[in-house]
């Protein structure tokens, strides 16, 4: 009886080994190897909300140190069609994280510092000061107090292609300039 269960231990023991050896073992491809991130690729059919006034800013991305940055801050903010992409280019190409929802999406308190924005139209939105259709944002740091994500859904896929290249400092001071200028000829 001893002996069998003797047996029983030793063989857990080395299934517990067998197994945990098997996940640290390291492959070739279970890693990026000089991983750079591209930054997160935020789009929506329509984003409304309150955005205060933009600031300048220098910030680090992956690739580069003291990058110039457009800080947009809002106090609230609902987007439709939202989709937010993280791609990382490795060795083996851009493999791009995506999470998606077709539910209105709602955040509180929410700053991006971005390199790169585009968008179909500005217009002044029932709730808020600001609304963008079409809108597509190359942000490297997204902070929020809370937000509401009913609904999202998550996929990795490999492959993809670099959608947005960041602006250089006088173009994002250009772009600072035009939403300084919708806001203060908008307000309520």
């Amino acid at each position: 009886m001893a002996l069998k269960h003797r047996n029983s231990t030793y063989k857990i023991i080395i299934i517990l080994i067998t197994t945990l050896s098997a996940l640290l073992i390291v492959t070739k491809d279970s890693y990026a190897s000089n991983p750079s991130v591209v930054g997160f690729i935020i789009e929506a059919s329509q984003m409304e909300g309150t955005l205060q006034t933009p600031e300048m800013s220098v910030g680090n991305t992956s690739i580069e140190k003291s990058r110039s940055m457009l800080n947009l801050t809002f106090e609230n903010l609902t987007c439709k069609d939202l989709i937010i992409k993280k791609m990382v280019k490795t060795s083996k190409g851009i493999i791009t994280t995506r999470m998606t929802s077709n539910d209105k999406i709602l955040f509180k308190n929410l700053s991006l510092s971005v390199t790169n924005s585009a968008y179909n139209e500005v217009y002044v939105p029932e709730n808020g000061n600001i609304g963008f259709k079409n809108a597509k944002l190359l942000a490297h740091s997204v902070k929020t107090v809370s937000s509401t994500l009913p609904a999202f859904q998550l996929s990795f896929n490999e492959g993809g292609e670099v959608e947005l290249a960041p602006k250089s400092e006088a173009e994002l001071l250009q772009m600072k300039v035009g939403l300084e200028y919708f806001l203060s000829n908008n307000q309520q």
